[in-house]
């Protein structure tokens, strides 16, 4: 009897993990009506034509867009950081965090404490942008990660 109670204690204490990691990865997407018009990965660079990684994915829209957290955590940057332009990042905590850059308006400050889809500003052209988009990063221990494949498994998870 004892082991069937501390197998089943092992298991919800599993599941609760799960929970609480569930709630802090961004698996839906900052934005509601976008294209993705730069991929995640080697490109050739807009401005200089050279080959060079790019950290995130850059979703186009329509200028002044709500732009929305994707996940609960805390604000660790906002307003102007060099070639992001008006930018904020936030910490979801467990390695996580999310950038979001070329922003026209910054509607948080640092430290403010975010909850999912609360809006963190308006999608711009900042920085050094091309066009009317968001550069939208999701980092993992500080190394760069795919974020469409974080939109597509909340896809997955979200299903009713």
């Amino acid at each position: 009897f004892a082991q069937s109670v501390f197998a089943v204690e092992t298991q919800l204490e599993r599941w609760n993990l799960l929970e609480e990691v569930l709630g802090i990865i961004p698996l839906t997407s900052p934005i509601d009506s976008y294209y993705i018009s730069s991929q995640f990965g080697m490109r050739r660079d807009p401005f200089n034509g050279q080959r060079a990684m790019h950290n995130g994915i850059d979703m186009a829209g329509q200028f002044k867009s709500p732009l929305y957290a994707p996940a609960p955590g805390v604000v660790t940057k906002a307003g102007t950081w060099g070639s992001y332009g008006r930018m904020v990042e936030i910490d979801h905590g467990f390695g996580l965090i999310t950038r979001y850059g070329h922003m026209e308006e910054v509607q948080v400050n640092r430290g403010d404490v975010i909850g999912f889809r609360d809006q963190i500003g308006l999608m711009g052209r900042s920085g050094r942008s091309t066009g009317t988009h968001v550069h939208y990063e999701v980092l993992f221990n500080d190394i760069p990660q795919d974020p469409t494949k974080f939109i597509r498994a909340g896809q997955h998870v979200f299903k009713n």
